[in-house]
């Protein structure tokens, strides 16, 4: 069985139609029906049944599909795996936890690829889990994660960290205060980032260690609205420090959280690929 084959049995599933099917495939629909009757005949039995309204799929035909769809992605994906070994030495592929950007120091990444013109680099933006999931599954060549990293298959360094911070707008109660902990957050609507990024898991975790549920009114995908809702008073402001030079705090304050989780930025790789010469060459630059 030819997996084009079976690729060409998926479209015709899809699009109930062999005419469709044919011009996305850019083939004529005689050639792709002898494609679909081939299919059948290697394993004698029938896909579709040929109706004016279209091609209905049998059992047969439906068990295909749902199966081959699989086999086709894993296929894809040990493709994929394979070009990546034949590329080591000559492409990079990185993925930053989402927030990693906004204090990562991209300019050293430039001049990684001035060091080394030969290697072409690639990168992403993904939840903290993802990036940590595709280095593991050799996806990506190297990942920069928020937070702690427990699997022992991985090579992590530890490159910054900070105390999460509060945003309080003036006149409420605790505008005042020079430090805050966490326990004066119970009861007080937050606003925070939300679950890709590690933060809010961090926020979360700390408030049941303190026995309470954090009121998370706003979760957000922008750094900056967060300052926008608190000065809006809508509620207090879960933030890392690192925007504040950045942003206007008219009538803000941001208070140390000083029994938050550290907001931490680790580099991390497979542990039997930390001393490969393109990855030790990255890391040296950053660290």
């Amino acid at each position: 069985m030819d997996t084009k084959d079976l690729r060409a049995f998926l479209r015709v599933y899809e699009e109930k139609s062999v005419n469709k099917a044919a011009k996305q495939l850019f083939i004529t629909p005689q050639g792709l029906s002898r494609v679909i009757h081939n299919l059948e005949t290697d394993l004698d039995t029938e896909l579709f049944t040929r109706t004016p309204g279209g091609m209905l799929p049998t059992d047969s035909g439906v068990y295909l599909y749902e199966n081959s769809r699989t086999l086709l992605q894993e296929l894809d994906a040990l493709e994929t795996g394979i070009r990546r070994f034949r590329n080591r030495g000559s492409r990079m592929e990185i993925g930053f936890s989402c927030g990693v950007l906004n204090v990562f120091p991209l300019q050293k990444l430039e001049a990684y690829k001035k060091r080394c013109p030969a290697m072409t680099i690639q990168w992403e933006e993904a939840s903290n889990q993802d990036v940590l999931d595709k280095v593991l599954k050799r996806e990506l060549d190297v990942g920069f994660v928020i937070g702690q990293v427990g699997s022992r298959e991985l090579w992590v360094k530890e490159l910054f960290r900070i105390q999460l911070s509060v945003l309080v707008y003036e006149g409420h109660p605790l505008y005042g205060r020079d430090s805050l902990s966490v326990q004066d957050l119970q009861g007080e609507p937050l606003i925070s980032l939300n679950e890709k990024f590690s933060c809010y898991h961090s926020l979360v975790e700390r408030c049941r260690d303190f026995g309470f549920a954090p009121d998370i009114v706003v979760k957000t995908m922008e750094g900056q609205l967060i300052y926008r809702f608190c000065k809006e008073k809508i509620g207090l402001g879960i933030v890392v420090d690192i925007h504040r030079d950045e942003i206007k705090q008219d009538g803000l304050r941001m208070i140390g959280l000083s029994d938050s989780l550290p907001w931490k930025i680790s580099i991390v790789v497979r542990e039997e690929r930390k001393e490969e010469k393109g990855i030790l060459e990255l890391v040296r630059g950053i660290v």
